[in-house]
């Protein structure tokens, strides 16, 4: 799975690419058909505030696609939360398609 990663207003430091890059790598063992995670990090304030970050992460899979965003006082912060956000949806996701699935009885 391809993780594109852009910052808007902070510069992207390889501490902060290492944490996304394992954070949002987690999501492939929920949906190894994934094909590619865009993380947008945006700095939306100049002032230090609860508000000040604003993460958003697009998974591209096959069929629909799924987004979440979260607000935070750091990025790093916000991508924890994020993660699991995300991780908790495709859990969801996966755990509805395989009970969705018609087992078939021999006879």
């Amino acid at each position: 799975m391809d993780i594109l990663i852009q910052a808007d207003g902070l510069t992207l430091t390889s501490t902060l690419k290492d944490a996304v890059e394992e954070k949002i790598g987690r999501v492939e063992q929920y949906a190894p058909r994934a094909i590619r995670a865009r993380v947008h990090i945006r700095k939306s304030s100049a002032r230090a505030n609860q508000a000040q970050y604003v993460v958003r992460v697009l998974v591209e899979l096959p069929g629909r696609d799924l987004s979440a965003e979260q607000i935070g006082p750091e990025p790093m912060l916000a991508l924890d939360i994020l993660a699991e956000k995300i991780e908790r949806r495709l859990r969801k996701r996966k755990t509805r398609r395989l009970a969705s699935r018609k087992t078939h009885k021999r006879e």
